[in-house]
């Protein structure tokens, strides 16, 4: 079985043509390498741009609406088909032989707390025999399924959560997190100070950053890596230097070891 490599791409890394042939860059140069590559990707872009989460739910006036929150699972989830689908119809136009899966096809299975759901169980078989049969598993983030079938969504952040439980349950060699940003910053880049790149940051410190307000990974996939001891590595999209940006993990490890 080939090395399992998970990439996934926030929505602002696929909110454009070229972004997308950035993401699509990467992908095919860890195909190149003999990888197994799954794709996690989020909803296309965010508020205003017609497929992102908040832009969905401004259509039903958000939880001020009539929907109740199983059903707002499910227009939201809608995000992230939408993108996993574009990304399955480009890859396959740059001649990749892949196949594309929501959450719940993906083996994704979780509480019933909707809007705000926890992973509860992952079966790697789905993926496993998808990726017996395709260079590459595009796999819609954000999104899982209760027992009895119901669509539920993760919550802030749960694109970086699917692909960090999917790298723990096919025991993936790594997970990238391709961003807007360039890494995991040690001031707010969009503030009047410039921002360096931190290049390595531990579980515990990236916690405490999530908790202090830092948005760049969500805290449950942090947390699901650190009982792994799964490493993560941030960096932007339209980043294709192998040893910048920010590894998170128990020890530092040499960048140079990052694709095996």
């Amino acid at each position: 079985m080939r090395p399992i490599i998970i990439q996934k791409f926030g929505g602002t890394s696929l909110q454009k043509s070229d972004l997308r042939q950035a993401a699509i860059q990467h992908v095919k140069a860890m195909v190149a390498k003999q990888k197994a590559v799954v794709m996690v990707v989020s909803a296309l872009g965010r508020l205003g741009d017609p497929y992102a989460t908040d832009s969905l739910l401004e259509l039903v006036h958000g939880q001020t609406g009539k929907l109740n929150f199983q059903e707002l699972d499910q227009l939201t989830s809608l995000g992230e088909t939408i993108s996993m689908l574009v990304m399955v119809n480009e890859l396959r136009q740059q001649g990749l032989d892949v196949v594309g899966l929501s959450g719940g096809q993906a083996g994704i299975q979780t509480t019933t707390d909707y809007q705000a759901a926890r992973i509860t169980h992952v079966d790697p078989r789905p993926i496993n025999r998808a990726l017996a049969n395709h260079e590459v598993v595009v796999v819609a983030g954000f999104q899982g399924q209760t027992a009895t079938g119901k669509v539920t969504t993760l919550g802030r952040g749960g694109s970086d959560t699917t692909a960090v439980a999917l790298g723990v349950a096919l025991k993936a060699d790594q997970v990238i997190l391709y961003k807007n940003v360039a890494g995991v910053m040690h001031t707010d880049p969009t503030g009047p100070t410039s921002a360096r790149v931190i290049s390595w940051l531990s579980y515990p410190a990236m916690i405490q950053l999530a908790q202090k307000g830092a948005q760049v990974v969500c805290e449950r996939a942090v947390l699901l890596a650190a009982e792994a001891n799964l490493p993560i590595w941030v960096q932007a999209t339209d980043q294709f230097d192998d040893t910048v940006g920010t590894l998170i993990s128990s020890v530092m490890i040499s960048k140079k070891r990052r694709v095996i």
